[in-house]
C-alpha cells in the first residue's frame, strides 16, 4: 500500500476514534431533519489542487445523507462529483515529456462516509474519505499522444468553518491518493494531490 494512502487512512481512523468519543458524552440522539430534499445536492467544494507543477481549479459537489446525528455530531453518508480542468502548465524540460503539456482535465465521482461538529452560531469542523473511479486525459504539445485514461483515487478532505443558522462555511483541505496507474500513462503525475478551497454544507 502507497505510504500517502496509509497515513491517509491512520489519520483518519484516528479522527473518527476522536469523533465517538466525543459523542459518548453528548446528550441523547435526536433525529435530524434536512432542509434540503435528498435529490439534491447539500454541499459544494472550490478549491485547487497543485500536483507536479499543474494548478488544477476543481469543483465539487455532495449528496448528503445523515445517518447518526446527536446534539452536534453527525456522521453522514457521502456520494461526491467533481470536475477539473488544468490552469496553469508546468514549464516545459528538455528530456520530460509530460511537461509539455498542453490542456488538462480531472473528474471524480466517488462515495464515502463523513464526521460533522457543529452546532448553530458556533464554530464548525468536519471530515470525510472518499474513493471512486478519477476519468483524467491529458494533451500534449510537440508529439506526445494524449493520456485519456480512468483508475481510482481515495480522498480524505477536513473542513474547518462557522455554523450559521442553516448554511456552514469555511476553508476545506485534502489530499487525493490515486490508484490503478500505469506507468506507461503519461499523464499520471498530474493526478489528484493536495488541494485547498472553500466549501458550504447545507445539510
Amino acid at each position: 500500500m502507497h505510504r500517502k494512502l496509509l497515513f491517509l487512512l491512520v489519520f483518519t481512523l484516528g479522527l473518527v476514534s476522536t469523533a465517538q468519543a466525543q459523542t459518548t458524552t453528548s446528550a441523547p440522539r435526536r433525529v435530524h431533519t434536512s432542509p434540503t430534499p435528498f435529490w439534491l445536492p447539500r454541499g459544494v467544494v472550490l478549491g485547487t489542487s497543485y500536483n507536479d507543477a499543474l494548478l488544477t481549479p476543481r469543483l465539487k459537489v455532495q449528496w448528503e445523507l445523515t445517518f447518526f446525528q446527536d446534539r452536534k455530531d453527525a456522521f453522514v453518508f457521502l456520494v461526491e462529483g467533481g470536475l477539473g480542468w488544468g490552469a496553469r502548465m508546468p514549464t516545459p524540460k528538455a528530456g520530460k515529456p509530460e511537461t509539455n503539456l498542453g490542456a488538462y482535465y480531472e473528474h471524480t465521482a466517488q462515495v464515502g462516509f463523513g464526521y460533522r461538529n457543529q452546532l448553530p452560531n458556533a464554530a464548525h469542523w468536519g471530515f470525510q474519505v472518499t474513493g471512486g473511479p478519477v476519468f483524467y486525459g491529458a494533451k500534449f504539445d510537440g508529439g506526445p499522444l494524449p493520456d485519456k485514461n480512468v483508475a481510482g483515487i481515495v480522498e480524505g478532505r477536513i473542513q474547518i468553518g462557522y455554523q450559521f443558522d442553516k448554511v456552514a462555511a469555511g476553508v476545506a483541505v485534502g489530499y487525493g491518493e490515486p490508484f490503478g496507474l500505469k506507468r506507461r500513462y503519461l499523464g499520471r503525475g498530474f493526478v489528484g494531490g493536495p488541494m485547498v478551497g472553500l466549501f458550504m454544507d447545507w445539510r
